[in-house]
């Protein structure tokens, strides 16, 4: 798949192309390898292991750390959903474990959309 097609697919599924590229300056080849590292990177996991152990530490900077990979590649799903996340553990901690699984669990189906768009693209 070329890289007009593979865009029109990321687009497709939420992302913001432009305004990732623009962070990317532009650079195209430079902006999918990162976009193609991105299923490795989330460990959701991990994620859910931090949350049930109230590791506020670990859980916190697994957050932040995809929340702002996220933003600069455009899935601003996936980051507004981890910024919302960050903003409910600085404010209540994990007091509303409720809300922070179903946000957690709300990152993850937006996550699993782009991956699986990703690896659509990478087989076609």
């Amino acid at each position: 798949m070329n890289e007009p097609e593979f865009f029109s697919q990321l687009k497709a599924v939420g992302i913001d192309i432009d305004t990732a590229l623009e962070r990317f300056m532009g650079n195209q080849g430079l902006y999918v390898r990162f976009l193609l590292q991105l299923p490795e990177m989330l460990d959701f996991e991990a994620m859910r292991q931090s949350l049930e152990a109230q590791d506020q530490e670990a859980f916190y900077h697994q957050i932040h750390t995809l929340k702002g990979t996220a933003a600069n590649l455009g899935v601003s799903a996936v980051s507004d959903c981890a910024h919302a996340i960050l903003a409910e553990l600085r404010t209540g901690g994990f007091r509303n474990m409720k809300k922070l699984q179903e946000l957690l669990k709300e990152i993850e189906t937006e996550s699993e959309r782009v991956v699986d768009t990703i690896h659509y693209c990478k087989g076609a």
